[in-house]
């Protein structure tokens, strides 16, 4: 496990541990979560960061954080780079959303069900948690391995696609990261 580290700053920032999923994402499996947790390490570490990173979340939630990961033993298994993005952004959307909405995640969403990944629920502890209702927001989520100036048109392309499920009336949160700065836009509809 690496060594969690200050960022160097007037004030310390709130650390993400990014192979701590298991416990950010019950829902999810031990092994898909680990899946995730590498790939956004691989991806980091691809565009030339070491743990720890300081994470630029921008849009309707700004703030940073530190990342903090430990460094795959082998990447072999990690060289097609849409792959990185991918699974990289879904281990970043989901530690974000527990993080900064009053939500969780629950379920995979399938493909052509309202143009989004992920349904939310709300979280255990909250009022309106409800376990048989987890309907409650939806998450969709892409990732860039090099391109900051793409994401804002990156975030309205999402905010498009997930206007089919837009008649539900419930929240839709859109979470871009581009890995090559580290940075992250996210976006409530």
């Amino acid at each position: 496990m690496p060594q969690r580290h200050l960022v160097n700053h007037m004030e310390a920032l709130e650390e993400i541990f990014i192979n701590d999923f298991n416990n950010v994402c019950p829902e999810i499996s031990a092994i898909q979560c680990a899946t995730y947790a590498e790939g956004c390490a691989v991806a980091l570490e691809e565009q030339g960061h070491h743990s720890p990173a300081e994470l630029l979340i921008v849009g309707d939630f700004p703030r940073q954080y530190s990342l903090l990961w430990d460094t795959p033993l082998s990447k072999r298994g990690w060289r097609e780079p849409r792959d990185l993005a991918h699974f990289g952004a879904l281990a970043l959307a989901f530690h974000l959303t527990i993080r900064l909405t009053e939500f969780q995640v629950i379920e995979q969403a399938t493909i052509g069900k309202g143009g989004f990944d992920y349904y939310l629920g709300y979280k255990e502890d909250h009022p309106k948690y409800d376990p048989d209702n987890f309907m409650n927001a939806r998450l969709e989520i892409s990732g860039i391995n090099k391109g900051v100036n793409l994401l804002a048109k990156r975030v309205r392309e999402k905010l498009e696609q997930v206007k089919p499920s837009d008649s539900w009336n419930i929240p839709a949160y859109i979470a871009v990261t581009d890995f090559s700065k580290p940075i992250t836009f996210i976006k409530k509809k």
